[in-house]
């Protein structure tokens, strides 16, 4: 069966793996970036991309690459991080030239759409928004079975609407993204001046809260509020069937997710989406990779167009 190798490129961390069309993980290898910078990514992926070809012996039909921020699909390039300093990265380019595979790529929040329409929760689901939450937050529309790209190819940029008037500065140029208050780092910040005694990052600050810290739990009660702001809006004017809620962050679930559909059930026009679902990716920590193998595939076989 053919196979596709998957770089799922996050702001502090990359999974490459080899995953067949069925969907099956074939084998996998996992980093952290010692920094984020071109010559880092290039030189850690394709390290892992070469060990595994060489360990499983398989050879890719294609490769799929999972971009945080903004991406030219069309290009191969790696447009802009807003948290990063890479600009302009032709990063389809310089993996084909390496590898000798075609190679394509997408933003991380298109390709996670791409991976529930083919492998997670989306599979039979023709209009739904996926909102990616990690070290930023990110998003991608699906309206009658295709993605949205929007005039400039940028549509679904969900964390980068205002959600706290006069919030953090964000390195995008506007103050209070949602971003900054409600991706990992913002969850972080939040925990501290909520009153943790020890800095924590989100992981760690949903260990407390299921151990019963009362901080810990008042910091997810307000993340689902957060989110719930900008996502019921999108709501409004999508109508969607379903919310799929994926990234690091939606591991924690079950700590923001009741406070998440209560905030949305008060704040959307109730009657116009009477059938909504809001629900964490079936595809779990590995939806990235996922994400890459379904931009390999749907570009090979010309799908979702």
């Amino acid at each position: 069966m053919d196979c596709y190798l998957c770089l799922d490129i996050g702001g502090s961390k990359y999974i490459v793996g080899l995953i067949d069309r069925a969907g099956n993980v074939l084998a996998e290898k996992r980093g952290v970036w010692p920094v984020l910078s071109e010559r880092c990514v290039l030189e850690q992926t394709l390290t892992a991309a070469r060990a595994l070809i060489a360990e499983t012996g398989k050879t890719p039909l294609a490769c799929g690459i999972t971009i945080p921020g903004l991406a030219d699909p069309q290009n191969g390039m790696w447009v802009e991080a807003s948290f990063s300093g890479i600009r302009n990265f032709p990063i389809c380019q310089e993996v084909e030239k390496a590898l000798g595979i075609p190679t394509f790529c997408d933003n991380d929040g298109q390709a996670y759409a791409l991976a529930e329409m083919l492998f997670g929760a989306c599979r039979d689901v023709k209009d739904f928004l996926y909102v990616n939450v990690s070290n930023g937050i990110g998003g991608s529309v699906v309206m009658g079975g295709k993605l949205q790209y929007g005039a400039s190819g940028n549509a679904g940029e969900i964390g980068h609407s205002v959600v706290v008037e006069n919030g953090r500065r964000c390195k995008c140029g506007l103050n209070g993204c949602l971003e900054m208050h409600a991706a990992g780092p913002g969850i972080a910040r939040n925990y501290a001046e909520m009153g943790g005694e020890t800095p924590a990052d989100a992981k760690e600050i949903a260990r407390r809260a299921r151990e019963g810290e009362k901080i810990a739990q008042d910091v997810w009660q307000l993340e689902g509020e957060l989110l719930a702001k900008n996502i019921a809006v999108a709501i409004n004017v999508l109508n969607p069937a379903k919310v799929v809620l994926g990234g690091g962050v939606s591991l924690a679930f079950d700590l923001f997710g009741p406070p998440l559909k209560q905030a949305i059930h008060e704040r959307i026009y109730r009657a116009a989406n009477p059938d909504l679902e809001v629900l964490p990716t079936p595809l779990g920590y590995l939806a990235g990779l996922y994400g890459a193998a379904a931009i390999a595939v749907s570009r090979t076989e010309h799908l979702f167009s």
